[in-house]
């Protein structure tokens, strides 16, 4: 092979991976301000969602018999259960800033190759 077939295929190459890249950075980024504006809160995975209510609910003193039931363990449910939910709210957090990093560094990336490899393609 030419080294010149060699130089277009592996600019053009390039170009679409730029190009891909650019296409996944607007869709994570256009999903990420749409769950931002729409949901109260940053969604999570479903299992993320719903772990503090999964994992207490074995450990509800309601659930318990009476007489086994005391206002320590009572408290300690509570403060458990919160501690719980303030981890998914910092998990939340991380995620939604994870979702803009990732879609904000695609995109950007993208364009980058787009652009530097632009020129070689169409100054022929």
């Amino acid at each position: 092979m030419k080294p010149e077939i060699i130089k277009a295929i592996f600019t053009n190459l390039l170009f679409v991976i730029g190009v891909v890249l650019m296409v996944v950075g607007f869709i994570r980024g256009t999903s990420t301000l749409i769950n931002s504006i729409v949901f109260d809160q940053y969604p999570l995975d479903e299992w993320q969602e719903t772990r503090c209510t999964v994992d207490m609910s074995y450990q509800d003193p309601a659930l318990l018999p009476v007489d086994s039931i005391s206002t320590e363990t009572k408290e300690s449910f509570e403060q458990r259960k919160v501690v719980c939910q303030q981890a998914v709210d910092k998990t939340r957090k991380t995620k939604q800033v994870n979702d803009i990093t990732y879609s904000f560094g695609f995109f950007v990336s993208g364009i980058a190759l787009a652009l530097s490899f632009k020129r070689f393609i169409f100054n022929r």
